[in-house]
């Protein structure tokens, strides 16, 4: 038997693969499985775990549950200057984005601003993979996307609201400077692994079942989360959801469960793409020097850039998953 806490180290390219193939065992597309690998690698080389492999899992368990198109074909449309809309056709917000990001970038630099906004598609993943993309080509970046309803908010006891992610990067030649982050105290995915290793959870992360604060994380699955900063993290998520449902994503008490049920969840991603030059052309280098005099004068280093990862290390059990039909 496998020790839980047995792990092996996997090289980046290695990971991608088996991703990719992962997915396609579970019956997605080859587009689908590409995009959807190179998403997943990006949020374990940029540390975040919750929304890498881990979450990848949640992916291959929704294409055999039926509640993510296996073929899905966005349909990208726009009919005015600056917008651009993207049915994603209940597959994934990735594959949707990446049949859009083309058009979004040269519509960003046409008029200085452009805008995207997806709806009917999975859960989005990691916010930064999209802030990133766009940053990479040299443009300001801010995402967000809406989630099935998990968060308890303004005083409600049970899940009103989805952990609603927001995303912003800037562009720069050695990586784009971005943070990327729920709305939530913390992600869903830190509780569900909370509970399945019996630990307990900090005091202000959730709800139980009745609507009382809870250190349980299995009682936490049960009830609700909680947003950052009360009432003030729990704005951010409303108006987040505003803009993801904008184009005709579910809203959060709307959306079916994203793991668990044959429905898909039907969400939105709403991203912005804004070209620096449209205002000013020195003001990528001008925020860059202001960012590291933050940094070197005050020890603040606002979306810093970490070493690249060449090796991610797994759990057994998480790569056993991975591997196994």
């Amino acid at each position: 038997m496998t020790s839980p806490r047995s792990s092996r180290r996997v090289s980046i390219d290695a990971l991608e693969s088996l991703c990719e193939s992962a997915v396609r065992v579970a019956g997605g597309s080859a587009e689908t499985a590409a995009v959807l690998a190179s998403a997943t690698v990006a949020a374990e080389r940029r540390g975040r775990r919750e929304v890498g492999v881990a979450h990848l899992i949640d992916y291959l368990d929704a294409f055999r549950g039926g509640r993510l198109n296996r073929d899905a074909q966005p349909q990208v449309s726009g009919g005015r200057a600056a917008v651009v809309t993207v049915d994603a056709d209940r597959g994934t917000a990735q594959l949707a984005f990446a049949h859009a990001f083309a058009e979004l970038v040269e519509r960003a630099r046409a008029c200085g601003v452009a805008v995207l906004a997806v709806y009917d598609s999975y859960s989005a993943g990691e916010l930064g993979h999209y802030a990133s993309r766009v940053a990479e080509e040299g443009l300001i970046a801010l995402a967000c996307a809406n989630s099935p309803a998990l968060m308890a908010a303004y005083g409600a006891r049970e899940p009103i609201t989805g952990t609603n992610p927001l995303s912003f990067a800037l562009p720069h030649p050695s990586g784009p400077r971005m943070f990327d982050q729920a709305t939530s105290a913390t992600a869903w995915v830190t509780i569900r692994d909370a509970a399945l290793r019996g630990e307990a959870i900090p005091d202000g992360w959730a709800l139980d079942a009745d609507g009382n604060p809870t250190g349980d994380a299995s009682a936490a699955l049960g009830g609700a989360l909680l947003p950052f900063g009360g009432v003030k993290g729990a704005n951010i998520a409303i108006m987040i959801e505003m803009l993801a449902a904008m184009a005709g994503g579910s809203f959060s008490l709307d959306a079916a469960p994203f793991d668990s049920g044959a429905q898909s969840p039907r969400l939105g991603l709403f991203v912005v793409a804004i070209d620096p030059t449209a205002f000013d052309p020195s003001y990528v280098h001008r925020a860059e020097t202001h960012l590291q005099l933050l940094a070197t004068a005050h020890g603040a280093d606002f979306g810093r850039r970490k070493p690249p990862v060449t090796e991610v290390e797994l759990s057994e059990d998480l790569y056993l998953r991975l591997v196994t039909p």
